[in-house]
């Protein structure tokens, strides 16, 4: 690759990169937005037990966005090029991430089990989403860096699942104290498998250098 492709190529993946922060942005500035108090209420207490659901589900969603940017902000960093089919697939994370308020309002409007359903069901949504991009990107686009297989494919998992389980759990425990337990042990179980695969790609990096000295 010259050197003019290879600029090229660096300015493609930080406009991408650029863009995609604008949106998360947008879209965790707009769950404030979409917040406003009741009509009538009667000093502090009542204001805030009048509007603690919709500040529930803003925490909720808060927490989700900013947990698919750090996801997001750290899968593009081991991206070393974009190309336009990545350009698609990050577009539908976007689009999806853009839902995120709407179905944060659905959530504080109607506090149903139906519209947990479809709130997670848009949060899993995501998640998938973002791991076809990782998917892409480290397998059959081949625009990361050098990554160990297992790490990429115990990331390629975690994205997919971690976020809309997390986010069910959380809303269970909102309304049943012992789903802090399983919402722990999800925690410390992809806490210790992210720990447990940097090792392992550390040691194979360690066996190929001590490979190419020999």
């Amino acid at each position: 690759m010259s050197k003019t492709e290879h600029e090229a190529q660096d300015r493609h993946l930080h406009r991408l990169v650029l863009f995609s922060d604008a949106v998360f942005a947008i879209a965790i500035t707009l769950l404030a937005i979409e917040i406003h108090p009741p009509e009538h209420w009667h000093g502090v207490a009542d204001l805030f037990g009048q509007m603690g659901h919709k500040l529930w589900a803003y925490a909720v969603s808060f927490a989700v966005i900013g947990v698919y940017w750090i996801s997001h902000r750290r899968i593009f960093a081991r991206l070393r090029a974009a190309n336009g089919v990545l350009d698609v697939l990050n577009l539908i994370v976007l689009g999806l991430i853009a839902m995120l308020p709407l179905a944060t309002e659905l959530l504080w409007e109607h506090a149903s089990g139906e519209a947990t359903l479809v709130y997670v069901g848009l949060v899993a949504a995501i998640g998938v989403a973002m791991s076809v991009v990782w998917g892409y990107a480290a397998f059959a686009g081949e625009l990361a860096g050098p990554v160990h297989r297992g790490e990429a494919l115990f990331t390629l998992a975690r994205t997919a699942v971690a976020p809309g389980l997390m986010c069910g759990l959380i809303l269970f425990s909102l309304n049943h104290i012992w789903g802090l337990i399983p919402l722990a042990a999800a925690i410390a179980a992809f806490v210790a498998g992210g720990r447990f695969m940097r090792r392992r790609a550390a040691a194979g990096a360690i066996e190929t250098t001590e490979e190419a000295a020999a």
